[in-house]
């Protein structure tokens, strides 16, 4: 009996270590991504630490302090997955500061806590810029940096013997006939350094539209829709970006504001056709455009006096293709507003694009 006992025990411990292996064994994909993005935080920051279940990687500055407090940068990455097999990063750096508070135990030190004070895009754009193996903008993204040494003073040159002390100072000979002042060559004029050029509107544009893109991508609608606030400040007259923001506003599930941006867009364009490049990067994905369309759907459905949603409802079924839907939707909103700027816009848009 003992022996069978013995036996069951032993089987049972080699099956829970082949189940623990096979547990333990990741995707070739995400291990990879996970050690690219311990290499490009390695070579910028301090102390890297990997939690490879959660697929995080964290890294930090020094603590550095002045006279008013200490400061650190730090950076994080979150391994995501796009689709089969495929794996991204998601990189965030942080500026904190370290706020004391007063120990609520009494007679100890006081309490202290790091709050971040800020994100640093540049910094994240590098990053990823080197994570997906292209030139980082900037060589190292730390925002808080060392203040720069002061300049070293020139000493007082030591002076000639006999000049100094209490002994009698000794005449120096004078040349016999005056020597003629040596004429210095002429040097030719330095080039001053000519300034950096800033990026025109146009490239601003261009530079936050893709950023916009590429958080859509990822599903990060926050910052999705900060980029392409910040296109539209760069160019207010393409509708490019407004009607990006409708998209993202329309998954956010805020139907007003993405009406808003549509009548923005309608504004902007002025009657111009929408180029065919810009329809296939608003279309995206088919699954989310259908996801949007049948969410849209629904609430229709429960509020069929909320005509910025059906607004919403006829421009994704335009960029789906669903040509019937559309202008049937469409027809409901002209009913009901005539004078609709977005409605018409979207009209001349299907008649544009010969739908």
């Amino acid at each position: 009996m003992k022996r069978l006992l013995a036996l069951l025990l032993v089987v049972a411990a080699v099956g829970c270590q082949g189940t623990l292996c096979t547990l333990d064994q990741s995707p070739p994909g995400y291990m990879q991504a996970l050690e690219t993005a311990q290499a490009v935080l390695a070579r910028h920051y301090g102390p890297v630490t990997v939690d490879k279940a959660r697929g995080t990687v964290e890294a930090s500055t020094i603590v550095r302090a002045n006279l008013f407090c200490k400061y650190r940068t730090k950076a994080a990455a979150q391994i995501v997955q796009t689709a089969a097999n495929k794996y991204d990063a998601v990189i965030r750096v942080t500026n904190e500061l370290e706020v004391s508070e007063p120990s609520l135990l009494g007679g100890g030190q006081p309490g202290y806590d790091w709050r971040a004070v800020g994100f640093d895009q540049m910094a994240e754009a590098a990053l990823l810029a080197e994570y997906q193996g292209q030139t980082p903008m900037r060589p190292s993204p730390v925002m808080f940096r060392p203040a720069p040494a002061a300049p070293l003073r020139h000493r007082d040159l030591p002076r000639p013997e006999g000049t100094g002390g209490g002994g009698a100072e000794k005449p120096m000979p004078r040349p016999s006939t005056p020597r003629a002042p040596e004429a210095k060559p002429e040097e030719a004029p330095r080039p001053s350094a000519a300034p950096a050029a800033k990026p025109s509107q146009a490239q601003l544009f261009e530079q936050h539209l893709m950023m916009g893109d590429l958080h859509l991508k990822r599903r990060d609608l926050d910052n999705a829709v900060l980029e392409y606030q910040r296109a539209t400040s760069a160019a207010p007259t393409n509708a490019a970006a407004h009607l990006s923001l409708a998209g993202v506003f329309t998954a956010l599930r805020h139907y007003s504001a993405g009406a808003a941006e549509l009548r923005q867009a309608a504004s902007a364009a002025n009657g111009d056709r929408l180029p065919a490049a810009d329809l296939s990067r608003l279309r995206g994905p088919a699954d989310e455009v259908k996801e949007r369309i049948l969410l849209l759907k629904g609430w229709c459905k429960q509020k069929p006096e909320d005509t910025d949603a059906r607004l919403l409802l006829a421009y994704h079924c335009f960029l789906a293709g669903r040509v019937e839907d559309a202008r049937a939707t469409l027809d409901e909103v002209m009913k009901a507003n005539p004078k609709d700027l977005a409605g018409r816009y979207l009209v001349r848009q299907m008649e544009a694009q010969g739908t």
